[in-house]
């Protein structure tokens, strides 16, 4: 960060101080030790350092961008933040994919283990569709799940998609799973039956999810933070197990993909009841096969500055009730769920081995002008060329 003062100063006279001398491999050695989400202002310095910064940026991984939609009754709006230009894009929505209207299907956020795949799927009772790109600026209809569902956990695993829980208690279908080929041949989409979701999770009302090439992971977002992996080849799940969070201070757990590792962020605090507040966020690693979380190790903590603002509520009283984690390529972001006034990026192991790398996101100022729209959080990595 330092760095990316010293070449905003540079910039500022000229790019005609000391590193403008820098070139070469030379130059070419520092830009590579500076975080990616530091190039915009390095590029600033001088030509020379701008053709670097863009040579840099096209052989390393690139922050993934943050995806959010507005959706109403009445209107949708879709935004981009991208985090190497640090600002906020809004994308224009076709009507016919704006899904509003009385009848208007509920419009969620997916696990997904596709890399630029679709982050967003819409749900009712007579109609399923699927985002055809990141944003759902357009959409594939499919054939409903053959159970009426509410809220279930909805996964891309490859190219199958994976409908789990939500049924009807009163049916016994709360914890039914089905799942089909959403990119199968013919343009249809066949449900199957599976086994249904474990006892823990048939009524749980708080579930994170993850997905990667062959298995979805859920984990209970509270205590006793219940894990499990449905595996779609077999069609069958794991056997329950408690995940053994290394801080015992922790109320909020969230999970997720990122360069190939499950990951798991807690959120820890003190007090009882009404009266807990937030002090640490952590993240470890969970082992697939065992979900045992890796203690010796923290790949990523929170400061502690910024874990009060993602704690605070404007005065609402509620604090931290969730933790909302989104990871992908090495990045993270972490949000409060239910008072979005800040977002939280998190750079694994930034440039040169320097530890993790963190800043602050001030959310779109629609957020806070349309504040009754349902907000549909995702991320997605982008193409080099874009």
């Amino acid at each position: 960060m330092e760095m990316a003062r010293n070449c905003d100063r540079e910039a500022e006279d000229g790019g005609g101080g000391r590193n403008s001398s820098i070139h070469g491999d030379v130059l070419e050695e520092v830009v590579s030790r500076v975080s990616a989400l530091d190039l915009l202002h390095v590029s600033r310095v001088s030509r020379g350092w701008r053709t670097a910064a863009i040579s840099s940026l096209l052989c390393r991984r690139r922050p993934p961008c943050l995806l959010l939609r507005l959706q109403s009754r009445r209107r949708a709006s879709a935004h981009v933040y991208d985090p190497i230009s640090g600002a906020w894009r809004d994308v224009p929505i076709p009507p016919e994919a704006s899904l509003h209207g009385l009848d208007a299907p509920r419009v969620a956020a997916l696990a997904s283990s596709l890399s630029g795949g679709p982050r967003f799927y819409a749900l009712s009772s007579s109609k399923l569709a699927l985002a055809a790109d990141p944003l759902g600026t357009a959409w594939r209809d499919l054939e409903p799940p053959r159970c009426w569902r509410t809220d279930p956990t909805v996964a891309l695993v490859g190219t199958r998609l994976v409908v789990a829980g939500g049924g009807c208690a009163l049916e016994g279908n709360a914890g039914s799973v089905e799942m089909c080929d959403a990119y199968g041949g013919g343009g249809g989409c066949w449900w199957e039956p599976c086994e249904a979701m474990p006892e823990a999770f048939r009524l749980s009302p708080a579930i994170s999810a993850a997905a990667s090439e062959r298995r979805l992971y859920v984990v209970e977002r509270e205590p006793p933070f219940g894990a499990s992996w449905f595996d779609t080849e077999t069609r069958l799940w794991c056997p329950t197990r408690s995940l053994s969070v290394p801080d015992p201070t922790a109320r909020h757990v969230a999970i997720g993909f990122s360069n190939g590792r499950l990951l798991l962020a807690a959120a820890g605090g003190s007090g009882m009841g009404w009266g807990w507040a937030a002090e640490s966020v952590r993240v470890w690693m969970v082992e697939e096969e065992t979900l045992e979380v890796a203690s010796e190790e923290v790949v990523a903590e929170m400061p502690r500055e910024m874990v009060a603002g993602l704690a605070e509520d404007g005065g609402g009283g509620w604090g931290l009730p969730s933790i909302g984690f989104l990871c992908e390529s090495g990045f993270a972001y972490f949000y409060n769920p239910v008072y979005l006034k800040e977002f939280f990026l998190c750079e694994q192991q930034a440039a040169g081995g320097s530890g993790c790398r963190w800043e602050r996101i001030a959310p779109p100022a629609c957020v806070e002008q349309r504040p009754i729209d349902r907000v549909v959080l995702g991320c997605c990595q982008n193409g080099r060329r874009r």
